[in-house]
């Protein structure tokens, strides 16, 4: 990974951090002082070499910088007033563990619906119910990421 590959990966992070988003292409290009094309082989790069983000197949912008995913989706984070979204419960809880803050991680048992609430403050967990199962082992995650 170059240097500015490394600064425009940090980039990302501190910006969804700070928008509670994923930010676009020609924001990431105008941080990064190169062209639309460039950013997006570069993010192509990041994709391939660092396996922290995903690019959406239709549409090859962010879908993932993981623990955040670009869209809602049922695992919302909510932390000193920011709202972020998880892929997973998993990525929820590393989403309240990398920002350090204090949140929530309200959801449902995708077999039940029963609504599930997970809970930190000051690096701990502070609420926690049920099992968490993972149908694919860790170590498999990152060959398809979309369904894992």
């Amino acid at each position: 990974m170059t240097e500015l590959e490394q600064r425009v990966r940090l980039f990302i992070y501190r910006f969804v951090i700070q928008h509670d988003r994923c930010p676009t292409l020609n924001e990431i290009a105008d941080q990064a002082g190169v062209v639309p094309i460039e950013a997006q082989e570069m993010l192509e790069r990041l994709e391939s070499d660092a396996s922290a983000i995903v690019l959406s197949p239709r549409t090859g912008n962010l879908w993932l910088a993981d623990p955040f995913a670009a869209m809602p989706t049922p695992y919302p984070v909510e932390a000193e007033g920011h709202r972020w979204f998880g892929m997973c419960v998993w990525d929820a809880l590393g989403i309240l563990a990398l920002t350090g803050f204090d949140g929530q991680a309200p959801t449902r048992c995708p077999i039940s619906g029963e609504a599930l609430t997970l809970a930190a403050a000051r690096g701990k967990l502070t609420q926690a119910e049920g099992i968490v199962h993972f149908a694919v082992p860790a170590a498999d995650w990152w060959q398809h990421i979309g369904f894992t």
